[in-house]
């Protein structure tokens, strides 16, 4: 299994739209997809696309804001096929060393649910705070951060 990441082009809309529906309502509200989307529209030269043996398996974004030196992870999701073989937490890394080789960040922020802040507590995240029903009732936020200092 080959795994290589890769920066989002519109043609990776499609692809990451259909996955991110099979990840619906588990991890994500079915509303939160026009949410996504236009993230994507905005932010999508921050987006990394996952592949596996060159199909599109997933993706995560990642920001950094110098003003406040602060970096943080955001709207990451693979195929469930692919959760639970190492390709998130290759993408999680892959995303933590861009924020890292920026030199800009001295935290990273991730905001998440219950169903994934354990993947991110692996990963030496900590929590900051939770909040129940906060995305959708029965998804809840769990902020945490990961300091690189």
């Amino acid at each position: 299994m080959e795994i290589t990441f890769r920066t989002y082009d519109l043609s990776d809309r499609t692809n990451l739209e259909e996955i991110f529906m099979l990840n619906t309502p588990k991890y994500f509200a079915p509303e939160e997809l026009g949410d996504f989307l236009e993230y994507l529209d905005i932010f999508g030269d921050d987006y990394v696309v996952a592949m596996v043996d060159r199909q599109i398996v997933g993706g995560g974004g990642y920001w950094i804001q110098s003003s406040t030196h602060q970096g943080g992870l955001s709207w990451a999701f693979l195929h469930p096929d692919f959760q639970g073989t190492g390709v998130g937490k290759a993408l999680a890394i892959y995303r933590i060393d861009q924020i890292k080789a920026s030199g800009e960040a001295k935290s990273i922020l991730v905001e998440t649910s219950q169903h994934s802040f354990g993947f991110y507590e692996k990963l030496g995240f900590k929590l900051l705070s939770q909040q129940r029903d906060y995305w959708a009732p029965g998804i809840d936020l769990y902020s945490a951060v990961l300091e690189l200092e």
